[in-house]
């Protein structure tokens, strides 16, 4: 069953980094990443190569949806299908599916 995930990011630029995170690489794959930790309105992703960045978000519900999607993608319960670029500076669609 497909989900679309509306996600709020606290300005354009933090937009464009989980915008590339969520872009499809060459293997047609995604970035592989976890989540180490969750800040209030900022989660902070680890990434296949073991490098660490933070991402702050609108507010903390924002924040902790993005955090239990990339959980639920990371422990195999979802599969990222696409991600919608809203007619925001802020705001991203992420569609995932149930495995």
């Amino acid at each position: 069953m497909r989900k679309s995930h509306n996600i709020i990011c606290s300005d354009k630029y933090e937009k464009e980094k989980l915008t590339g995170f969520f872009s499809i690489q060459k293997d047609d794959s995604v970035f592989e990443m976890d989540v180490e930790n969750l800040i209030e309105n900022e989660i902070i992703v680890k990434l296949k190569d073991k490098s660490c960045h933070s991402i702050t978000l609108k507010n903390k519900d924002n924040a902790n949806t993005l955090f239990i999607l990339i959980k639920e993608i990371k422990n195999g319960k979802r599969r990222f299908v696409s991600l919608d670029n809203l007619n925001s500076n802020t705001e991203i669609q992420i569609i995932t599916e149930t495995i």
